[in-house]
């Protein structure tokens, strides 16, 4: 674990282009799954159900967005997504994965549009890191999750 967290820091730090990678060069982990899981979460964002996203994400998920105060577990975000902008034009671009196992983490960037047509309002883009973990049932699901907006 602490392994993992030292190498989550380090690629925060220093970004790039898109890598995937496995921790220690473990074989256990197929970064290809988190490309499949970052795509069932962007369609759960833009669900017509407003809450479709908060089951890809953990029972004890964390979300940090800078302005608000931490939410941690899923009543937290259910709360979250019962009183947010539907989102559109979901887009999530990794530019790095890694992982060990049962955890992997994503950096990279985001964007979507807040509310949909004809009520579209103004496009979000932020900075993302996606702390993942494999949950028994052998689904990937957001553990932990830090959004940093971009710079305007």
């Amino acid at each position: 674990m602490r392994k993992l967290i030292s190498i989550v820091v380090v690629a925060a730090v220093c970004g790039g282009p898109f890598e995937a990678a496995n921790a220690a060069g473990s074989s256990d982990f197929d970064a290809q799954e988190i490309q499949t899981a970052t795509t069932k979460l962007v369609a759960a964002l833009q669900n017509p159900d407003p809450t479709a996203w908060v089951y890809m994400y953990t029972e004890n998920a964390g979300l940090l967005e800078a302005g608000s105060p931490p939410r941690e577990g899923r009543a937290k975000l259910l709360e979250l997504a019962k009183s947010m902008q539907p989102m559109s034009s979901v887009v999530i671009s990794p530019s790095r994965i890694e992982g060990d196992g049962t955890l992997a983490y994503m950096s990279g960037r985001a964007s979507w549009v807040n509310g949909r047509p004809p009520q579209a309002g103004s496009t979000s883009n932020v900075h993302l890191l996606i702390v993942w973990r494999k949950e028994p049932d052998g689904q990937w699901r957001v553990a932990q999750e830090a959004l940093v907006p971009d710079a305007q």
